[in-house]
């Protein structure tokens, strides 16, 4: 099959040379364009488990500072209410110290 078609190229002449030539650089030139495109996809390939490995760090850092920063604030939270706490039973004692004073001025007039 094949020599019959090298002998009909022949045939032709110089054009069923170029002809050849032509069909030989055209199987060349896809031989060559699949390698390159699957050396594509394994670059892909790796290029985006990269990234997902990245995409991952990332996530992990923010979580990590996250929760930093909501242990801060709620420990700044229990703080202020702590103090707040503490600010509202040192203004009810003076404001019973007062009463008591109050009531014992009145009693003493």
């Amino acid at each position: 099959m094949e020599s019959e078609f090298v002998a009909q190229l022949l045939d032709l002449g110089i054009t069923g040379l170029f002809i050849g030539y032509l069909l030989w650089a055209n199987k060349a030139q896809t031989k060559r364009l699949d390698e390159y495109v699957s050396r594509l996809l394994v670059t892909l390939a790796t290029v985006e488990q990269e990234r997902e490995v990245g995409f991952d760090k990332v996530r992990d850092r923010y979580d990590t500072v996250i929760a930093k920063y909501d242990a801060e604030r709620d420990k700044l939270l229990l703080d202020i209410s702590g103090k707040l706490d503490e600010g509202l039973k040192t203004m009810h004692q003076k404001y019973e110290e007062e009463r008591i004073a109050r009531i014992a001025r009145e009693q003493n007039s």
